[in-house]
């Protein structure tokens, strides 16, 4: 085996070894629980740019 092969193999190996992760238990249930943190805080910034654009109109019109 050449010393470039072996190079090639160890960096197989360690792209196999960060793809194991994925396959960990509780991986994509802390993904999904992420992703509704976020959710819920774009519907908060979203709820919140509404009230000031209302306020705002409300101002300008008095």
């Amino acid at each position: 085996m050449q010393n470039s092969d072996l190079m090639n193999d160890a960096g197989l190996e360690l792209a196999l070894q960060e793809l194991e992760t994925l396959e960990a238990p509780g991986f994509w249930s802390g993904v999904v629980a992420g992703f509704e943190a976020t959710a819920a805080v774009v519907a908060v910034a979203v709820g919140s740019a509404a009230v000031y654009t209302a306020v705002a109109s409300v101002i300008v019109a008095t």
